[in-house]
């Protein structure tokens, strides 16, 4: 077989090595600009660093920053940069750390200024808590009750941010190759005083592992705020190591203090059990579950008083088993804080009626005994005076804790804790925090995020995609329903809303007439059951 071959292409001696010189020659020039442009950026950091001395507010809130804070500094430019230098050393660290069949042992910790030592009967302990009377405050009660089952993890950014503010040259350029690796950008943008607030179980953890990988993908590798986890009972090791390896930012685990998570006194037990038999015989959605009851009233009027909220001025509310479709690549919480935005919402639907039969006439009872107006309680009324059963979905919900502790709030939140009917009805914390913002907030003051791409269940909603940049932005389903347009959606009212004042006149009028229909209702009820016995009676005696 005759081989093929290359030709030899004869090249004078001092050609080729001059060719090798000049080819030399460049490659050191590559080399000297290269270190020279790290040696910048990397003197730019330093700067902006020692420059900046003040803490931020955020220093206040010990578990969310860890033990160490960030201070506040400058914005560097881009982010592209630390990618280009780290890259060829982000090799040594190896595969992400992160990365769920590699997980490694988290390292979870006591927080700081907390309670360290606890006996080991821990059931016993907390009953002793609960039991002693002396306690100054309801804050101080909760704290040492639940600080057994409060755990914290220092995420790997915030240890890495302070670590590039290192002034030994060799610890900021690891921490830079490192940020590179776990591809965390370089965001000196100051931050909110917010953080996640997650509601969830044990059990949970497979529905909430593609959720928070989306949320840190979306928006939070960016931003990296914390992530408050709450539980009515102690997490396991197993759900707090693996949410700890699927984010970079800061986690706390907590218990909810029992107080937060029970049947209030005024509430009577059997009657309230066969509400419940009776609402999961209708067949009505968790109609039958207490644990769902104690959910929805944590959530409208306890979840805010947990002790560590208490330095907390914003939230973001996460729920298991959600997607997030668009990219968010602006800080929603400065958004809020730099607009005077209280509350904000991306779904809007109509509320299963079984569920709240009296919360309207309770909410229009509080408003008129409490001289309360509104300049858009309309939208949340019919023409008959009726609750519409419209309310924010707040299983995405952007707010402000500051306006959930005022004095206001809790004001409406206990009159509807009095009235029962978290416990005897079904009432959600939708309808609740929908219709406290109807009466104690302008319009101005509630904010719908068009831009974002969100489902929870059934319910999906994409946004108009021929705005400028959302195609990029976003990767909705194609067989995504938009439920923006649906029956039962509420966004259409919302988008042609005009302020229109609603005074006290206006509840005193849309009461009477709820009144008026329930009368009726009941009457017309009283009249069909006496039909019924009367014809009873007749065929008894065929």
């Amino acid at each position: 077989m005759k081989r093929i071959g290359f030709r030899r292409l004869a090249v004078p001696s001092t050609v080729s090595f001059a060719v090798a010189c000049i080819y030399l020659g460049c490659i050191v020039l590559l080399c000297r600009s290269a270190i020279k442009a790290r040696h910048k950026l990397e003197t730019t950091l330093l700067d902006s660093v020692s420059s900046a001395g003040q803490k931020t507010k955020h220093d206040l809130f010990l578990w969310k920053l860890g033990n160490k804070h960030r201070s506040q500094i400058v914005q560097v430019d881009d982010e592209a940069t630390i990618d280009d230098i780290g890259a060829k050393d982000a090799a040594k660290y190896g595969s992400n750390i992160f990365n769920s069949s590699q997980l490694l042992e988290i390292k979870l910790e006591r927080l700081e200024g907390w309670q360290t030592k606890f006996p080991e009967d821990l059931d016993m302990y907390r009953q002793g808590i609960l039991d002693d009377t002396t306690w100054s405050s309801d804050l101080e009660k909760h704290t040492a009750e639940i600080a057994p089952w409060v755990w914290h993890h220092r995420g790997r950014a915030d240890i890495l941010y302070e670590q590039i503010q290192s002034e030994e040259p060799k610890t900021r350029r690891d921490a830079l190759a490192e940020m590179a690796q776990l591809k965390i950008p370089l965001n000196f943008e100051p931050r909110a005083n917010a953080s996640f607030v997650v509601l969830i179980r044990n059990k949970e953890l497979k529905d909430f592992l593609p959720t928070i990988s989306q949320l840190e993908q979306r928006f939070n590798h960016k931003f990296h705020y914390p992530y408050l986890f709450l539980n009515d009972k102690p997490f396991s090791q197993e759900f707090m190591q693996k949410v700890a390896a699927s984010t970079t930012s800061n986690v706390t685990f907590a218990r909810i203090p029992l107080d937060h998570w029970s049947m209030p006194d005024f509430i009577d037990p059997d009657q309230a059990l066969q509400a419940r038999k009776q609402m999961g015989a209708n067949h009505v959605a968790y109609g039958g579950s207490l644990s769902y009851r104690h959910m929805c009233r944590f959530n409208s009027g306890f979840f805010y008083k947990h002790p560590l909220l208490q330095n907390v001025d914003w939230y973001w509310r996460v729920e298991p088993g959600v997607d997030f479709y668009c990219d968010i690549d602006y800080d929603p919480f400065l958004f809020m804080q730099r607009n005077n935005k209280m509350y904000s919402f991306v779904v809007a639907l109509e509320e299963i009626e079984e569920t709240i039969p009296t919360l309207w006439e309770h909410t229009l009872e509080y408003m008129l005994k409490n001289n309360v107006t509104s300049d858009w309680m309309s939208y949340f009324a019919n023409r008959d005076g009726d609750y519409n059963l419209c309310h924010f979905w707040s299983n995405f919900e952007i707010a402000s804790l500051r306006w959930l502790r005022s004095d206001a709030y809790e004001a409406f939140f206990k009159y509807l804790d009095e009235a029962k009917g978290f416990f005897i009805e079904r009432w959600g914390d939708a309808p609740v925090h929908s219709l406290a913002a109807g009466m104690l907030l302008n319009r101005k003051q509630v904010h719908l995020f068009n831009d974002i791409g969100y489902r929870h269940e059934k319910f999906a909603r994409c946004p108009d995609l021929s705005n400028a940049g959302l195609e990029r932005r976003c990767q909705c389903p194609k067989d995504i329903d938009n439920f923006d347009n649906s029956k039962g959606s509420c966004l259409p009212q919302w988008k042609s809303l005009a302020s229109i004042e609603w005074s006290n006149r206006d509840s005193k009028e849309a009461l009477r007439l709820v009144r008026e229909r329930r009368r009726y209702a009941e009457g017309l009820e009283s009249l069909i059951a006496t039909q019924r016995r009367k014809w009873y009676n007749i065929f008894g005696n065929f």
